[in-house]
């Protein structure tokens, strides 16, 4: 695992396909944080990489262990969530929604199977 404290202020982050990820703002505990415009969607804050996506930190430029379009997927929150966790619509919330719905909805076949086959 790459050492962050070989990390600096506006190095480029690279995924392991050469990918441009985002850019070093800096360096806060144990995650890189990203600068504003490398945030996407969410350019209004920052974003954040954990130390154990660095797979080196070589020739000014951080290279990450996922390719560049997962990476986009690993980043976090300031809080150390992943993207989208904190929402009420998140993918998890919904497909929970979804398992609650199928187990209900198998419930109620099984209770209807079983009424009508009593009858």
């Amino acid at each position: 695992m790459a050492v962050l404290s070989q990390v600096r202020e506006h190095m480029e982050i690279i995924g392991a396909d050469g990918v441009h990820v985002g850019t070093v703002d800096k360096v806060e505990g144990n995650r890189i944080k990203m600068t504003k415009p490398d945030s996407g969607s969410h350019a209004s804050h920052h974003h954040y990489l954990s130390e154990g996506l660095v797979a080196a930190v070589e020739d000014g430029k951080v290279r990450l262990s996922a390719n560049g379009a997962n990476a986009a997927f690993l980043e976090e929150e300031k809080g150390g969530e992943a993207l989208g966790e904190t929402s009420l619509f998140s993918w998890r919330n919904i497909g929970l929604g979804a398992a609650a719905a199928g187990v209900a909805a198998a419930a109620g076949a099984l209770f209807f199977q079983r009424r009508k086959g009593g009858e």
